[in-house]
């Protein structure tokens, strides 16, 4: 067998590997970031007013969000344990604020929404992840597929 252009085996089972790996982590990735801004859209359209009081904050490698518990300005809805999406930084020796008010709440009561929450960039974002994984996967499948066909012929 050649070493030219021909791909060996492992090789070509290597290449599937990872066009199955680019695709989850572009389509999960990019759905799941796409799937939140439009969450947060709704939220902010039709969810239900009312605030947010911090209870406790939630940090990750760069910056923390605030997790709380959110009542409706009617009373009638309370759900614990919300994380606040805003466009607000907050650092690690903020100190905590009191009730936030003109919060919306989503559909799944995990998640609470300020006004000034930049829903389009995480669509953006993810529409973009989708794209260049798919443009990834299919340049890897087509390089699969020329080399196929030269072996072929």
């Amino acid at each position: 067998m050649s070493t030219g252009r021909v791909l060996r085996t492992r090789e070509r089972v290597f290449i599937r590997i990872a066009i199955a790996f680019v695709l989850l982590i572009a389509l999960g990735g990019g759905l799941g970031l796409a799937a939140e801004g439009i969450e947060g859209r709704t939220a902010l359209r039709d969810g239900p007013v009312g605030a947010l009081t911090p209870t406790d904050r939630r940090c990750g490698k760069e910056s923390c969000g605030w997790i709380g518990t959110f009542t409706g300005t009617e009373g009638t809805v309370t759900e614990r344990d919300v994380q606040l999406k805003d466009d607000v930084e907050v650092r690690r020796g903020d100190t905590m604020p009191g009730a936030i008010d003109g919060v919306r709440l989503a559909e799944d009561g995990g998640t609470a929404y300020t006004a000034d929450y930049g829903w389009r960039a995480p669509v953006v974002k993810g529409a973009a992840l989708a794209v260049v994984g798919l443009a990834v996967a299919t340049g890897l499948f087509l390089m699969l597929r020329r080399h196929r066909a030269g072996r072929a012929g």
